[in-house]
């Protein structure tokens, strides 16, 4: 895969699938995903849509007849050369929020309970030091410079 990448344009292609036919070579996709332990790793990449339909509260709800309320989050980036024989490559970063979620107030929003701060609320340097996100592309820098 090294070889058909160099020199190459990649292109972040976001949730529209038929950018996808049209791009014809390299791409990079993101997903991040939600999963509490006590549900077997739900909602996963569903979360969006757990949301829509149950709202904070609902998790909440689902969350309420188990002791263990931790969960984790994990942002995956795949890379493809754009050549059907080539395998999907896979960066992933891991972060646990042992003490479970929180909404964010103005949004509704889940965010993992880390630290007494929140993300946006946490020096650059301590964020990256946790962040699933920056694991998965710190991943990714370390296969790029590998090329």
């Amino acid at each position: 895969m090294a070889a058909s990448l160099v020199g190459k344009k990649i292109v972040f292609v976001t949730g529209n699938a038929k950018k996808l036919e049209e791009v014809q070579g390299p791409v990079l996709v993101e997903d991040t995903c939600l999963c509490f332990n006590a549900l077997g790793g739900l909602p996963g990449p569903y979360i969006k849509w757990f949301l829509e339909k149950l709202k904070p509260e609902g998790l909440h709800q689902l969350l309420a007849g188990f002791e263990d309320k931790s969960a984790y989050a994990l942002c995956t980036f795949a890379l493809g050369t754009g050549d059907p024989s080539q395998p999907v490559r896979l960066f992933r970063g891991r972060t646990s929020g042992r003490e479970g979620v929180h909404f964010l107030p103005e949004s509704g929003l889940p965010e993992l309970l880390l630290s007494p701060l929140r993300y946006a609320e946490m020096p650059k340097a301590e964020k990256n030091a946790v962040s699933h996100r920056f694991r998965a592309l710190l991943e990714l820098q370390e296969y790029f410079g590998s090329l």
